[in-house]
């Protein structure tokens, strides 16, 4: 008997279904052991993650010792740093329990940020539970790389936009609001913006316009006051426009895929479902598409800035400050001003956690990783961020090539001298084989 011709099809299909749960698997245990390695750590030392360590240890401190609920957070951003510029939620919730966990805390908040993502993502759009879609979703790069570097409070405001649309859908209209209210002021500086563009992508579809924007703006009452907070908080203040503009462009570009990606693979789905296509077709896209997405993690993780992030996961925190730290020569309660590079800012939160102060916030915004004209305008700078002390590693040296280290030299030989009112006096009190330590008196 001649074989038919949907035999080949049927063939085709039943290898697809299989050769896609396979794939699933893979990259479930995959995911499965990502979040087991970051586990491992108390403290994870990413690109973007010890800035929560650092919040959520001095939100914590204060509630516990001291018995007062912090809004300001003056040992950071030359003493005009808040303790919550954004992440209220995922932050006080942490710090709340902190006691009990310890630094690790924040390591299991960054897990369950990746895990609440990834089943709100699968809640809101059910198409994608299934073969090469669901496959897509968990390679998703801006999923892949939010977890990676640390992004907590994006990962905590991500999810309850994402379950927002999951509501939405559902017709839980107010629910919805509440969670897209909640995403929105956890991280307003990039979920809000992506509530925004939600509104006005699905505003084309929607059958009620009216009730949509009466829900977002009912979202949008706990946004504007978190909002307000992060255009207050010192790395916006002290950040020129053109560097906030370039920073804010591309990073609400980058970490919408995390919606615009499903969105795109839902579309592609009733694309072929309204053409009634049953040709194997619809598998090969979803699993062409799976391809591309898995292999952009390769391609982008070096302009994305993933590299150092994806070694934390066989990292522990470098301990090199703490010998300083440890000596007579640390001064406990002094403004610090400490440049490093390949570190994840571990050396920041050392300096607080042991009492000190910092010029900067954890943002690498705030740092002013820049050179300077001459002395003179370096030494204001250094006196409007009240600095004490800076510790410059040759690590930072090599990666920025500032002029940095070069003014501190050249004044600490001028401090020999007769005192200039206009500069400030330097003296170099440590000198160890990695950084060197400089004395900064700003009323010489």
């Amino acid at each position: 008997m001649a074989p038919r011709a949907g035999d080949g099809i049927l063939a085709a299909d039943a290898s697809a279904a299989r050769s896609s749960v396979i794939a699933l698997w893979i990259v479930g245990v995959g995911w499965a052991a990502v979040l087991l390695l970051i586990l491992r750590h108390a403290v994870f030392v990413a690109d973007d993650s010890i800035s929560n360590y650092g919040h959520v240890w001095y939100v914590s401190d204060r509630i516990w010792r001291y018995h007062h609920f912090p809004w300001s957070m003056p040992v950071i951003g030359h003493g005009k740093g808040l303790a919550f510029p954004y992440a209220f939620i995922p932050w006080i919730s942490a710090a709340l329990i902190r006691p009990l966990l310890g630094d690790w805390v924040v390591t299991l908040w960054l897990v369950v940020g990746t895990v609440g993502l990834i089943a709100a993502t699968f809640w809101a759009f059910p198409e994608l539970r299934r073969g090469w879609w669901a496959a897509a979703v968990l390679v998703n790069p801006a999923l892949v790389v939010a977890s990676i570097i640390g992004q907590l409070p994006f990962l905590w405001g991500a999810s309850m936009l994402v379950g927002a649309v999951a509501c939405w859908r559902r017709r839980r209209y107010a629910l919805a609001a509440l969670l897209a209210g909640l995403g929105q002021a956890t991280h307003p500086a990039v979920v809000l913006p992506m509530g925004l563009l939600l509104v006005a992508f699905w505003w084309r579809w929607e059958p009620d316009r009216p009730r949509l924007l009466r829900y977002y703006a009912l979202s949008l009452i706990p946004a504007i006051p978190a909002a307000w907070l992060v255009v207050a908080s010192p790395v916006f203040v002290d950040t020129s426009p053109v560097v906030i503009a370039t920073a804010f462009i591309g990073t609400v570009a980058v970490r919408s895929l995390v919606l615009a990606v499903p969105i795109a693979l839902v579309a592609v789905q009733r694309r072929f479902q309204s053409t009634g296509e049953q040709s194997p077709m619809p598998v090969r896209v979803a699993c062409g598409v799976f391809v591309v997405l898995l292999l952009s993690n390769i391609v982008l993780m070096e302009p994305l800035e993933a590299t150092y992030s994806w070694g934390a996961l066989n990292r522990k925190p470098d301990t090199q400050l703490l010998s300083f730290i440890r000596s007579s020569k640390f001064e406990p309660g002094a403004t610090y001003r400490i440049l490093r590079a390949h570190d994840g800012k571990i050396g920041m939160y050392q300096l607080v956690e042991h009492g000190a102060h910092l010029d900067s916030e954890f943002f690498p915004e705030s740092i002013a990783r820049n050179s300077w004209p001459d002395v003179a305008a370096y030494s204001q700078f250094l006196k409007n961020r009240r600095v004490n002390y800076v510790i410059i590693f040759e690590s930072y040296d090599r990666e920025w090539r500032t002029n940095e280290h070069d003014l501190l030299r050249e004044l600490k030989n001028r401090s020999s001298g007769e005192c200039v009112e206009s500069l400030v006096d330097v003296h170099q009190v440590a000198s160890h084989k990695a950084f060197d330590v400089y004395r900064i008196r700003r009323d010489c």
